[in-house]
């Protein structure tokens, strides 16, 4: 689980450019996304609330192959992996 909404992301193009944008998931993209920025850029939270986060029924996120262990599992090995890559060519590079 995120410590963050990801729909709350501020982002600055040229690093949302330089990751290519939101990845081609069929949900969780903007958690790859935010997952991807934090492994090449440092971030910052700020303590005000900045929305309400309300679940309804007919959302995505609330449908049931959203929540399927499997497709979930498979969306985070990738989400996982992209971030991975993007450390350790971060990392080579600061070496």
């Amino acid at each position: 689980m995120l410590p963050v909404v990801p729909g709350t992301l501020c982002i600055r193009r040229d690093l949302l450019l330089a990751l290519g944008g939101w990845m081609a998931l069929d949900t969780s993209e903007d958690t790859g996304l935010i997952i991807a920025a934090n492994a090449v850029s440092d971030g910052y939270f700020i303590s005000t609330p900045s929305m309400l986060y309300r679940k309804h029924s007919a959302q995505t996120t609330a449908q049931d192959f959203h929540n399927e262990p499997e497709h979930r599992h498979r969306k985070r090995l990738i989400i996982i992996a992209r971030a991975e890559a993007l450390s350790s060519l971060r990392s080579a590079r600061l070496n």
